[in-house]
């Protein structure tokens, strides 16, 4: 009875993380943050749910069960930018009033009028992060050693790098 309890309350925070929204809150410093459901599924369930999530996974050469968490954030962001024109002397016969560049990651637009440049930028990239139990401790103990924790990040943007990650396991006092 204890475990279909448990069961069911981790069926019921799974279908509330679904139907609530991704929700924007404010940080002490004023900054904007966003807070979403944590989903707990099981192994069997995720390659049901998510067959494209188990393919990034094994993607980034991770077996699926030795997986302990999984992170995919989409981010987009867009500056708009206005500057300032000055007169030049170098293409002073080619007359350009706009222009726009798109592709899968980027979008690039913009306007002149007489004396300002506008500007729009737009940028979308996904991020995936798994974090799974690696190599052994100590290897020469085979199954007696316990498998460290590590994170694999992979953004979908083959011009974006990542410059930093940090992840934190916080283990309960007994």
């Amino acid at each position: 009875m204890h475990r279909l309890k448990n069961e069911n309350s981790r069926i019921s925070a799974n279908l509330e993380a679904e139907v609530k929204a991704l929700v924007e809150i404010e940080t002490k410093a004023g900054q904007v943050a966003y807070q979403n459901g944590v989903y707990q599924l099981h192994l069997k369930e995720l390659v049901e749910l998510y067959p494209n999530l188990i393919n990034e996974i094994k993607n980034l050469k991770v077996k699926p069960k030795r997986a302990e968490s999984i992170l995919t954030t989409s981010i987009q962001s867009q500056k708009e930018l206005t500057i300032e024109l000055r007169d030049s002397v170098i293409y002073d016969t080619i007359q350009v009033k706009a222009f726009a560049y798109s592709d899968q990651w980027y979008n690039v637009s913009g306007y002149s009028d007489d004396k300002k440049q506008h500007v729009v930028i737009s940028m979308q990239d996904t991020l995936i992060q798994v974090v799974y139990k690696g190599e052994r401790k100590k290897p020469w103990l085979w199954i007696f050693s316990p498998r460290k924790l590590e994170q694999r990040i992979a953004l979908k943007n083959p011009n974006a790098k990542i410059s930093y990650s940090q992840f934190i396991e916080i283990q309960k006092e007994k």
